[in-house]
């Protein structure tokens, strides 16, 4: 089945067929649709739901960030670069640029293919690639590379940074974007989070990677400025409409997560339902917040090796 507009009126990914390929790419746990690659470990649902959800929270990451990115490219992109979006989750950001840019070309690749089949502009491609099977592209293909943090620190380090130092030109940029921290959670939220925390480092993941990863582009020594911002995203009605929009994609995202998280707490669907109401009332009592980054990196401009060190 091709796109549909979800209840956002975005467009949709391909949604899970019954042939055989589908059934390989995919796993279906507690009626949510999941990847079903064993070498990147990433524990939210790849289905219509989670797209919606990923238009919520693109919008609301643009509203609290007043732009969607943070690297010096506006002039460029006027005048056209190659963009390359990486483990891009859902094609809102790439639509939407290509929308205000027309004179840049855009490349999306993703594990899933959750991206549109139909709709699709002159200057945007999709393509369905795990990176770590490396990015099907010549060297220093692109200007810039926008992406969120998927993978352990040792595919960073070994295989992940190696491909951006391939593909990027000399003197284009890198942007990382992450929620990295929940601040004033309450005691249940707490809870839950330092579960999922756990589940990450039991499964080989540093959960606290998307704060290492500009001092690991940095002994590279293929980059010349490493600059990181932050940014607050209330959670709950405390804080207005942003609030609620951020407590909106707060539990849908920790729904989203229920297969897997609690199985790893040994809980009940029923009691993690309970622990997540019980989240919810929390949101204004503690005035709860997470915390955004965005990493953005110039590469060196002076011609070196294209092999990272590590």
């Amino acid at each position: 089945m091709g796109a549909q507009n979800s209840k956002h009126g975005k467009v949709l990914p391909v949604i899970e067929s019954s042939d055989s390929k589908a059934h390989e790419q995919f796993q279906y746990l507690l009626g949510r649709r999941f990847h079903n690659v064993t070498d990147i470990i990433y524990d939210l649902p790849n289905d219509e739901d989670e797209v919606d959800r990923l238009h919520l929270e693109h919008f609301l990451t643009r509203d609290v960030w007043k732009s969607n990115f943070s690297s010096p490219i506006a002039h460029q992109l006027e005048t056209g670069l190659k963009v390359l979006d990486v483990t891009f989750r859902d094609s809102t950001n790439v639509l939407y640029l290509q929308i205000n840019y027309d004179k840049s070309s855009f490349v999306g690749i993703d594990i899933s293919p959750i991206f549109p089949m139909e709709i699709k502009p002159g200057n945007v491609k999709f393509n369905e690639t795990n990176i770590l099977d490396g990015i099907p592209h010549p060297d220093e293909s692109f200007d810039f590379r926008y992406m969120f943090p998927s993978f352990t620190q040792m595919q960073w380090e070994e295989i992940v940074i190696n491909e951006i130092v391939r593909v990027v030109k000399i003197d284009g940029w890198l942007e990382l974007c992450e929620y990295e921290l929940c601040q004033n959670c309450g005691p249940v939220l707490e809870s839950l989070l330092s579960a999922r925390r756990e589940m990450f480092i039991k499964e080989g993941r540093n959960p606290d990677v998307a704060q290492l990863l500009g001092k690991l582009m940095k002994e590279t020594q293929h980059f010349d400025d490493i600059y990181h911002k932050t940014k607050e995203v209330p959670i709950g009605p405390w804080a207005g409409k942003i609030g609620e929009v951020g407590r909106d994609n707060i539990i849908t995202r920790m729904i989203g997560i229920k297969p897997a998280l609690s199985r790893f707490m040994n809980i009940t669907s029923e009691q993690y339902d309970e622990m997540m109401q019980k989240s919810i009332k929390e949101f204004n009592e503690y005035k709860a917040y997470f915390v955004t980054s965005r990493c953005t990196i110039d590469f060196l401009t002076e011609e070196i090796p294209r092999t990272a060190d590590k």
